[in-house]
């Protein structure tokens, strides 16, 4: 089901970064904004970096905020296979997904992130198409998002994306269909049964071969299109081909039909969005690179219920939403425990006499090491006993000051790092959110008033959605100010 939402997709292709945000709630999205930044590392710095500053400046461009964001998994990342279950119902379907999965793996099960797509139930079993990520590609990604203040609520695949997105264009949704998405260096074949993802495979050529050597291009797609037949259960045929991010002369689609024997379509998805033709060509290749925005565009549609939403996040939102239900559970089982320690006071009476004289036997112990501490205190430590660890105030002291200045009821701080003692530059780094900029203006100004610390002033805002996310540097009082790297 379409909702009504503002969602912005965010996809790392190559030394690129590319950002999409859309209106959904209609049959087909509203493009509002288009942002693409390539990485260029400077003073030796590594991808890592410079793909954050690109995606900060891609973010920092937008002229339109997104209530919400997700990330856009390539389809060069993710493994996908057809499975067939051999009973019905949802919930044994999703239990049985990992373990049928697992013999077609080169890699241990808890490494992968795993979604999967019913494709149509017959007889007694169940047809689904189970894809997945290995789960350190998506941790570097949502790394390079949570630099960046950014918190993806889901994370879809590019293949879905562009496969809902062109299957929002068709007028009919019946059979098998399939579709080829170009792309710059690679495209990928997906065929779809009715409204449901059925099967893709990653080809390796792009628009070039496609003009240039189309006998190879054929060839790939007649060998996909047979391996998908030759293990579908039924006596279906493949009916069209439809092609997109490329528009085919009326002598090539004909040519491409009469060595496959079915009707070809080409299209490029752009064409026909809203919005899309006035921002279309703001990145450097997005005149010339095919389907150059459709896959961000196509994942934040399915976030948005364009169908064919495949979450690469859904195991932890699984996760999260199972300790929210635990915690009720926990309560519960913490009232009975309490009631099981009040049974057991009689106990504890019990032995408070022998614990008397087990703290008899303490406080000599502690009489010895006073003893002990006046005789060192009188030595003193020596010149070779570095004292730098208590140059710092206490982290209890951190924390109180921060949590004095900066209240609850207006500031969510969500992580915070204090440097070791000695160390220069950025001592301590606030990273929150608060309800609104005013609420967060104003606890700054009182952190700046504290004592602890100074601070930077080049302070790394965002806002997103309704909230402001920030990052404060912090640094000592005796230190300089030091310039930050977004």
């Amino acid at each position: 089901m379409l909702v009504k939402a503002k969602i912005g997709a965010i996809e790392f292709i190559g030394d690129e970064v590319r950002v999409a945000v859309i209106k959904t709630g209609k049959k087909l999205p509203q493009v509002l904004d288009l942002q693409a930044r390539r990485a260029s590392c400077e003073n030796g710095e590594d991808r890592t970096e410079a793909m954050i500053r690109a995606l900060n400046e891609a973010l920092d461009a937008l002229k339109v905020q997104p209530g919400t964001y997700v990330a856009c998994i390539p389809g060069t990342a993710t493994i996908v296979r057809a499975l067939t279950i051999p009973f019905k119902g949802m919930t044994r379907v999703s239990k049985s997904v990992p373990f049928e999965l697992e013999p077609h793996l080169a890699f241990p099960l808890e490494e992968l992130l795993l979604d999967f797509n019913v494709i149509r139930e017959v007889g007694g079993t169940t047809e689904v198409l189970a894809v997945g990520t290995r789960r350190n590609h998506l941790e570097e990604q949502q790394a390079m998002l949570h630099a960046a203040g950014v918190e993806a609520e889901m994370a879809g695949v590019d293949v879905t994306g562009m496969t809902a997105l062109w299957h929002a264009t068709q007028k009919t949704s019946k059979g098998l269909r399939a579709v080829l998405h170009v792309r710059g260096q690679n495209s990928v074949i997906a065929i779809m049964h009715n409204k449901a993802l059925a099967f893709y495979r990653i080809v390796y050529f792009g628009e070039t071969e496609m003009r240039e050597h189309p006998d190879i291009v054929i060839r790939e797609i007649q060998n996909t299109l047979r391996a998908f037949l030759a293990k579908w259960n039924g006596d279906e045929q493949i009916l069209s081909l439809g092609i997109t991010g490329m528009r085919l002369t009326p002598e090539e689609m004909e040519g491409l039909e009469n060595t496959l024997g079915m009707e070809v379509s080409s299209q490029v998805m752009l064409d026909v969005l809203k919005g899309a033709g006035k921002i279309a060509g703001k990145g450097e290749q997005a005149a010339t690179e095919p389907n150059y925005w459709e896959a961000a565009i196509g994942a934040a549609y399915t976030a948005g219920g364009g169908g064919l939403a495949i979450n690469m996040m859904k195991e932890t939102q699984d996760v999260h939403g199972a300790l929210r239900g635990g915690i009720a559970h926990l309560m519960f089982s913490a009232c009975l425990a309490l009631l099981f320690l009040l049974g057991c006071g009689w106990y504890f009476h019990e032995n408070r006499l022998r614990n008397e004289t087990t703290t008899e036997q303490i406080k000599a112990e502690i009489s010895l090491l006073e003893e002990e501490i006046t005789a060192m205190a009188a030595e003193g430590l020596g010149d070779e006993v570095d004292i730098t660890c208590f140059s710092d105030p206490p982290v209890l002291d951190i924390l109180n000051e921060i949590a004095t200045r900066m209240p609850k009821d207006k500031i969510t701080i969500t992580e915070l790092r204090v440097a070791q003692p000695g160390a220069r530059g950025g001592w301590v780094e606030i990273t929150g959110s608060s309800g609104s900029a005013a609420d967060f203006n104003e606890a700054f100004n009182v952190l700046k008033q504290s004592s602890l610390f100074k601070l930077a002033e080049d302070t790394n805002i965002r806002l997103q959605g309704e909230r402001t996310t920030f990052r404060i540097r912090a640094f000592r009082p005796e230190e300089e100010i030091s310039e930050v790297q977004s």
